[in-house]
């Protein structure tokens, strides 16, 4: 399991960006990436690209869930994709005052055209194995899942209809 902070993820060959922090919500910790220079677009193998110069990311880290979630903007500040890290932890780190979390392996998107998929279901059973985590870990990463996917379906998750544009 690894823990992950918000100021170092998803920036492979990202060369410039600016970002900031929102610490006023009470429910959860808010991150907005802006993409100013991209060595090479991240284009997803359908060729949909989520991250590339004038781009946005926005990053929701609740402070009483097991999951992050991540929204993707293009450069017209339009929604591309939600994904969601099923982790152990979520918090503040002390010594830099940056939100972070423990990633549990497991990934859930939402494509623009409302296909959910759950990744890497492969490595949680993986990490199990090499004791990596433990079985209440596994059990809690599959319960998360269940848990995000009905709210996704619902369409109750609280956190999928913030209003972020504001913010980028």
């Amino acid at each position: 399991m690894n823990r992950k902070l918000i100021s170092k993820t998803y920036l492979k060959d990202v060369n410039k960006y600016e970002l900031n922090f929102y610490f006023d919500n009470k429910d959860y910790y808010l991150a907005i990436k802006k993409f100013i220079n991209v060595e090479k677009p991240f284009i997803l193998q359908s060729g949909v690209c989520l991250i590339d110069n004038g781009y946005y990311m926005a990053e929701v880290i609740p402070k009483k869930e097991n999951y992050i979630m991540r929204i993707y903007f293009n450069e017209k500040k339009e929604r591309i994709e939600y994904y969601f890290d099923v982790t152990l932890k979520n918090g503040l780190d002390e010594k830099s005052n940056i939100p972070y979390y423990d990633d549990l392996y497991l990934d859930v998107t939402i494509n623009r055209n409302g296909e959910v998929k759950v990744l890497d279901e492969d490595e949680l059973l993986e990490a199990l194995n090499r004791k990596e985590i433990s079985e209440d870990e596994y059990n809690l990463a599959n319960k998360t899942k269940e848990s995000l996917l009905e709210s996704i379906i619902n369409k109750n998750n609280k956190y999928m209809d913030l209003d972020l544009e504001e913010y980028l």
